[in-house]
């Protein structure tokens, strides 16, 4: 329930704000919000009214269980995960991309690929699914890490400090370093870190491994928090500022049984540990393009709300721009459903989302979400700058002469003000740039991704359809010789 995950996050972890120690997350006031809308969403899963919804009996105990845990094996499976994210994002606006619901997909991917992990060593297919069973049974909440603090690209790899192994004990190993994003890592029970695959690592940099929050050694460094002092003017912020922060390991002991992958053979299998990362990833993709679709949904209300408000919906230009973000949702659903009708199966068997379909479909969500928030600046015009909070409403001085001058006779006014500020936290201040940045490198960048598409994508019978209507006969040669 929410007030047992209250309390596990008051467990003694090294937590850093601004150059301070934070002694208890949940009472802080930069950070509780957060907290506490994540123990609604435990409270939510207890609720008789959504419980079917959100859980499952376990497989082990019969008890019920998050249904985030669910092996999806059929398109209605999917399905019915997809209704359970779609529910909770729905009840935050899009903005909650670290629930414990979405990283429960990273545990899903370890465990679907836990065959390739034994191939290693048999020890760490045991290792996931023992965690896998513990993550599913005490719905931890987890965040996950797999990204390096950024440096100077010229300097070799050999001068870099990644986070490693320094030191293998009968009973587990020491890990030094730090790693990043950690979106989320604030307020988990479990620190998930994997090591994407790249060139030039030693095998003392190659580990995939579990940890509590609060092991001996971890610090967790805070970025600058987006709570406003004005939490009524701010329909978001105050509850979903999911923080970022660098993880530091300052050798930190992680038992073998929370090992799940670590380099036992040099060279390098770049092509297995590719198959390891992605694998891991899972589902994790296709829930983000779940919640995007879901923040269109926000983005296209608030369009339209702005301008039923201004009396500006009839007017083509305006008409344009709302068409815009229809075709943005609609075209967000169109790929969901397409993927989720097409499941291809994973390497235990699962079903998972055409990866093709859902490719594609994250880089349109990414490469034309900037277009929906200039949209929004564009209705909204200079009423952005212009929306007085509640405080100034109220105040015995100046209240009056807003409401006579700004405010006026129209009943519309104070209703128009609070969707201005919507609009504000989602296109304009730090908590909607934070937003921004978040989409566009979540889960790869748009080039990335798009280097990916091309790099996968079969153009094969679309290449010989080409040749037979330009009347060219014979074998397409792919290395650009000529055809054979």
């Amino acid at each position: 329930r929410g007030e047992e995950y209250l309390e596990s996050l008051r467990d003694g972890r090294r937590l850093w704000l601004m150059g301070q120690r934070v002694e208890d997350i949940t009472t802080h006031p930069a950070l509780a919000g957060c907290a506490r809308s994540v123990a609604a969403v435990y409270d939510l899963q207890h609720d008789p009214v959504h419980q079917e919804l959100l859980t499952m009996p376990s497989p082990t105990t019969g008890q019920r269980v998050s249904l985030a845990y669910l092996l999806p094996r059929s398109v209605d499976e999917l399905a019915r995960q997809r209704r359970m994210y779609e529910s909770l994002v729905r009840r935050a606006g899009g903005v909650a991309a670290r629930l414990p619901q979405h990283l429960a997909t990273v545990v899903i991917g370890l465990y679907d690929v836990r065959d390739l992990l034994g191939a290693e060593d048999l020890a760490f297919a045991k290792h996931v699914a023992s965690y896998f069973e513990y993550c599913r049974e005490n719905d931890v909440s987890i965040a996950t890490i797999f990204s390096d603090p950024l440096r100077h690209r010229s300097h070799p790899e050999s001068d870099q400090e990644h986070l490693r192994v320094v030191e293998r004990r009968p009973d587990g190993l020491i890990v030094r370093g730090a790693k990043g994003v950690g979106t989320q890592a604030p307020y988990a029970n479990e620190l998930l870190c994997l090591t994407s695959p790249r060139p030039n690592l030693s095998p003392e940099e190659v580990v995939h491994f579990a940890a509590p929050v609060n092991a001996e050694g971890i610090h967790i460094v805070c970025r600058q928090p987006l709570v406003p002092p004005n939490p009524e003017d701010h329909p978001l912020s105050p509850s979903w500022d999911e923080m970022d922060a660098i993880v530091v390991f300052d050798d930190v002991f992680i038992p073998w049984e929370r090992v799940f992958y670590l380099r036992r053979s040099h060279p390098a299998d770049p092509a297995l540990e590719g198959r390891l990362f992605q694998g891991a990833i899972g589902l994790g993709p296709w829930y983000v393009l779940v919640r995007m679709a879901v923040k269109a949904e926000v983005l296209l209300g608030i369009c339209a709300a702005i301008a039923d408000a201004l009396g500006t919906a009839t007017q083509p230009l305006v008409q344009m721009a709302l068409a815009d973000a229809m075709v943005y949702l609609e075209t967000l659903r169109a790929f969901i459903q397409a993927a989720e009708a097409n499941p291809v199966p994973s390497p235990s068997g699962l079903a998972l989302p055409h990866p093709t379909m859902a490719m594609a479909a994250r880089i349109c969500a990414i490469e034309r979400y900037p277009h929906l928030l200039q949209i929004i600046r564009e209705l909204c015009g200079s009423g952005l700058l212009m929306a007085p909070g509640q405080a100034d409403m109220n105040n015995p001085e100046i209240g009056p002469h807003l409401h006579r001058y700004v405010v006026g006779k129209d009943t519309w006014g104070p209703e128009c003000f609070r969707l201005l500020k919507l609009a504000w936290e989602y296109a304009c201040d730090s908590f909607g740039s934070r937003q921004l940045l978040f989409e566009m490198y979540n889960v790869s960048s748009l080039a990335t991704n798009k280097q990916r598409l091309a790099s996968t994508y079969d153009t094969t019978p679309f290449i010989a359809l080409a040749r037979e209507l330009a009347g060219i006969t014979g074998q397409a040669d792919s290395s650009g010789g000529q055809a054979s």
